[in-house]
């Protein structure tokens, strides 16, 4: 074991032993040691891919660790030669030089008990499910969450922009303490759900967030006491497993299959779900389950958040009616974005809540964001839909995804020896693929793949229990057609190479 090692090791089972994340608690480990001398100034740290394996981290948890100490002056680098210890620690006395010292673990222990309070430990545990690996930069990227940037409307949205830059700053000073969000567009979002999706909400019960994360958090901060129950699927979405876990809710995985979730009678009164299309199987819940969802909710009291992240992008028969359209009783909470069909710095999402849950989720945002923010952002997007460019660009993308997602299926069903069990899909931007052949060889073919420059999103990740069966998303809306063609052609050529071995 190497000097670093022995001087972070410690640190870092004792970070993660308080709460930290995976990420965070190499970061504040290999800074304590820093800062107590024990990693002196000039000292070559290990290659990234030499830390992941010594702490058994991913190497986009241990690239970020380095990004934090770098960005904080902690580190330097030197193209081609490593990373390197920046810090100078001062002289210390002989009995507290070393990190691992009573007198020093004493005093860390003091610095820190204050710091974070028990939610504040597990706000930082349940981030660790968000934590990404880094997005290295390869020619064929069919990871998930991608729009496409290159059929965007971009001379439509920047009259818009431009638009409301020039009536700046005084116009903005109407919405600087409506936490609610621009008038105009709750107005506009509120037609939209009507014409496009079959709600019937007013401008009152809509409130603009940035993002869908923010709405989801709020809600759980909300409606959940610590050991409360909420019910999630399974495969699901983690940001919205990592705001029940800070709100000190507790997880009850729901089961999925090729139509949605199956509905049970859960101990519980609170449900995430993603009826229009399931995340991230794609699967659309059929009607006997959206009203058996709503008949639970009655019958339990519960509330129900329905999560409709990308139905906009539907290319195949008639859309099935959302759960907030169904909703009698004021049980059901749904959740919209933009950031999907707009580009992706446009961070703007939105919550309809029903009557009695309207003002108190108001004042949650306002508590937590007194000044909302991107407010140039809201007023142009108003601007965007009240003049039909939005519009125009949904049927456009409607058009040119459906044609991609025809195609990228025809590509993946030639492969050689149909090593995917694809799932059916009508919307969205990505599909959804479970592995049939030895599990083991799903990740000889992932690293194949990823040596000809072929990267896509690993499904284990959305699980919250061990799958039988290895599964990966790919997105596809972004991709042209050569580029498409191409990605799959180095896939086959990997499928092949492997053939080749077992041979």
């Amino acid at each position: 074991m190497s000097g670093f090692e022995i001087a972070v090791k410690p640190l870092y089972a004792r970070f993660l032993e308080e709460g930290f994340g995976k990420r965070d608690a190499l970061y504040e480990a290999i800074r304590a040691a820093m800062l107590a001398g024990a990693v002196p100034e000039g000292t070559r740290l290990p290659a990234t891919r030499m830390l992941a394996a010594s702490f058994a981290v991913s190497r986009g948890v241990a690239a970020s660790a380095y990004d934090m100490l770098h960005a904080e002056g902690y580190v330097r680098t030197s193209v081609g030669s490593g990373t390197y210890a920046a810090y100078r620690a001062p002289i210390r006395s002989a009995d507290a030089a070393a990190p691992d010292h009573p007198a020093g673990a004493a005093a860390n222990a003091r610095m820190r008990k204050p710091l974070l309070s028990v939610l504040g430990r597990r706000i930082v545990a349940a981030g660790d499910r968000m934590q990404l690996s880094v997005n290295d930069q390869v020619p064929y990227d069919l990871r998930i969450g991608q729009p496409s940037v290159a059929d965007f409307p971009y001379d439509d949205w920047k009259r818009a922009v431009y638009a409301e830059i020039r009536r700046f700053p005084g116009r903005l000073q109407e919405d600087a303490f409506r936490a609610e969000g621009h008038e105009p567009l709750r107005s506009a979002i509120a037609r939209l759900l009507v014409t496009e999706r079959g709600i019937r909400a007013t401008p009152e019960q809509v409130v603009v967030t940035n993002g869908s994360m923010q709405a989801i958090a709020l809600i759980s901060m909300l409606l959940l006491d610590p050991g409360d129950t909420a019910v999630v699927e399974d495969p699901g979405y983690p940001g919205i497993w990592a705001s029940v876990e800070a709100a000190g809710g507790q997880l009850i995985a729901a089961r999925v299959d090729r139509r949605g979730i199956v509905p049970e009678d859960w101990p519980a009164r609170l449900l995430f779900v993603t009826p229009g299309r399931q995340f991230p199987t794609g699967g659309v819940l059929p009607m006997d389950r959206r009203s058996a969802l709503l008949e639970w909710a009655a019958r339990r009291n519960a509330v129900i958040v329905e999560d409709d992240y990308d139905s906009e992008f539907r290319w195949g028969g008639r859309p099935v009616e959302p759960l907030k359209a169904m909703d009698q009783g004021g049980r059901v909470i749904y959740i919209g974005t933009f950031s999907r069909t707009m580009l992706r710095d446009v961070r703007i999402g939105y919550a309809v809540l029903p009557d009695g849950l309207a003002e108190p989720f108001r004042r949650a945002k306002a508590w937590t964001e007194p000044h909302p923010t991107d407010l140039i952002w809201q007023r142009a997007l108003a601007r965007f839909m009240a003049a039909g460019a939005y519009a125009r660009h949904l049927r456009r993308m409607q058009r040119v995804c459906g044609t991609r997602m025809m195609r990228f299926r025809e590509r993946m069903a030639a492969l050689p020896g149909a090593p995917f069990d694809w799932y059916p899909s009508v919307s969205g931007m990505h599909v959804y693929g479970e592995w049939r052949r030895d599990p083991g060889e799903y990740d000889a073919f992932r690293a194949a793949c990823l040596e000809r420059g072929v990267a896509w999103t690993d499904g284990d990740r959305y699980r919250l229990t061990r799958p039988a069966k290895r599964s990966a998303l790919f997105g596809f809306a972004h991709m042209d057609d050569r580029t498409l063609d191409a990605a799959a052609d180095r896939m086959e050529e990997a499928l092949l190479s492997l053939d080749i071995r077992r041979r």
